[in-house]
């Protein structure tokens, strides 16, 4: 995924420029935090996403990357996107992500969010919209939005920067699937698509929603209340410490925050690298789901 162009109003033009696509989790699993969590909403609730999504014209699932789309380039069916959401800013390339440096001293967010412009407040804030708001419009766009950044925030380069790398987006790596060499992919990239590709494979499952099925059969009881209770700011650090202890640890360190860029380096990640990084993605597409699920319920339940 592209994207981290932290910047003032000065550079905006440099973000509204920018071509190339901006997908997060990739839409695989967008589409399974969705899937969880529509599964896991009460009936009255469920009912509630439905009337808001048009009556059922569409589905959790259906709308989950169209926060990406908003962005430009989006995938063919989500031309929807733009009618679902309403206006939006300019600026909202910002709200997928909270670049925490690794490592960091801060026990706070606040000096990684400015302007609210982070994946962490717009949480806050679409959550406030979808609980209060009586403008159907209003509350269909803070769905849309939450829909997505429940499943940004779950993706640990979604949290986390180093040496000014984009969240991973400037290390490049080579990822091997059942002897297949994926050569020069980004390292946010692995995290975002190959391994939830390889989690799927190491389940045995090819189906998106037989893939979420099985998440779902696995998530226990009590593991699910205690995930439910996070709020955005815990969920950002926990991304950031998975970041920390398992994306960056085997990546050659570069500096990239000097205007002369190193010389690429690819680096070879290991098959051990690989089956952890699967297994952390499986559970955080857990959490997402749970998480998203109890947020709809929260916001929604009492409306």
């Amino acid at each position: 995924m592209l994207r981290r162009v932290r910047t003032t109003a000065a550079m905006l033009s440099a973000i509204l420029t920018l071509t190339s696509p901006a997908w997060s989790w990739g839409p695989a699993g967008h589409h399974i935090v969705a899937i969880i969590a529509q599964q896991r909403l009460s009936p009255q609730v469920r009912e509630k996403v439905s009337k808001l999504l048009m009556d059922g014209k569409y589905s959790m699932a259906d709308i989950s990357t169209c926060a990406d789309a908003l962005r430009g380039n989006p995938w063919p069916g989500e031309e929807m996107c733009p009618t679902l959401a309403g206006p939006v800013p300019p600026t909202n390339g910002l709200w997928h992500y909270i670049d925490i440096p690794v490592p960091t001293e801060s026990k706070t967010l606040d000096a990684f969010c400015p302007e609210g412009n982070c994946v962490t407040a717009k949480i806050n804030s679409f959550s406030e919209v979808l609980r209060t708001s009586a403008d159907d419009a209003q509350r269909r766009q803070a769905l849309l939005f939450l829909v997505h950044f429940l499943g940004d925030i779950h993706q640990p380069l979604h949290a986390a920067e180093r040496a000014c790398d984009r969240g991973g987006n400037s290390e490049h790596v080579n990822f091997f699937l059942a002897g297949e060499k994926r050569p020069n992919l980004t390292l946010h990239s692995v995290w975002d698509s190959q391994e939830v590709e390889l989690s799927m494979k190491n389940s045995k499952i090819t189906d998106e929603r037989d893939y979420a099925a099985s998440l779902i059969s696995s998530i226990p009881a009590e593991q699910a209340k205690k995930w439910a209770r996070a709020p955005a700011e815990q969920m950002a650090w926990e991304s950031y410490e998975l970041a920390a202890k398992h994306a960056y640890p085997g990546i050659p360190y570069q500096d990239f925050c000097n205007s002369q860029k190193p010389p690429p380096l690819v680096t070879d990640l290991t098959p051990l690298y690989e089956e952890k990084g699967a297994g952390i993605v499986r559970e955080q597409l857990m959490k997402a789901g749970v998480r998203l699920a109890a947020i709809l319920e929260a916001d929604l339940g009492a409306h």
